[in-house]
């Protein structure tokens, strides 16, 4: 596996944030939100497939309780791009009136996606709602977006690793990177 991982890596540009960098700032960003969200049953709501490390990873560190589901949504479609399109099909019987929601993402980027579903979310009458994104890039948002935990700001770079991927490879990366283009 190592080897294999190793061979990855090589597709890399450059590294911009190690394991161990990532590893301390989601158990920083854990514990903000357990302080924050103390005492409250929690719904997180897991936009996928690129948070998934993020996600896992954040909450084994939340001793809450809480419900999770997770949703596809999508502005990329397998490009490096956004296409300027929100595709957001809704899971089915989720019922969110009164429930305190953390929504968790990736990374935020122009702001449509998440944007989309802050206000589908807040539509279905949730008590709160909070954002928490791994990776917040410095550039101008098409949609301004409100995020109230972000575990980095990294520059206005497509980037992979850590659950990120371009056309599904390089999501088992322990890191985060630039490619070789």
């Amino acid at each position: 596996m190592f080897t294999e991982v190793t061979g990855i890596l090589s597709d890399l540009n450059r590294v911009l944030l190690d394991a161990p960098a990532i590893q301390a700032r989601v158990a920083a960003m854990a514990g903000a939100i357990a302080r924050d969200f103390a005492g409250r049953q929690l719904t997180v709501i897991i936009i996928m497939d690129g948070a998934l490390f993020f996600v896992a990873d954040l909450l084994r560190g939340i001793d809450l309780p809480m419900r999770i589901v997770s949703m596809s949504a999508s502005s990329y479609h397998g490009a490096t791009k956004t296409s300027g399109v929100v595709k957001l099909p809704w899971p089915a019987n989720l019922d969110l009136r009164g429930q305190h929601v953390l929504l968790l993402d990736d990374i935020l980027d122009t702001g449509l996606t998440l944007g989309a579903v802050q206000d589908r979310l807040m539509a279905e009458g949730t008590a709160s709602l909070k954002t928490a994104v791994l990776l917040k890039k410095r550039r101008e948002q098409a949609r301004v977006v409100a995020v109230d935990y972000v575990g980095f700001e990294i520059e206005d770079e497509f980037v992979v690793g850590y659950g990120m991927d371009y056309q599904g490879r390089f999501r088992n990366l322990p890191c985060i990177g630039t490619l070789q283009l």
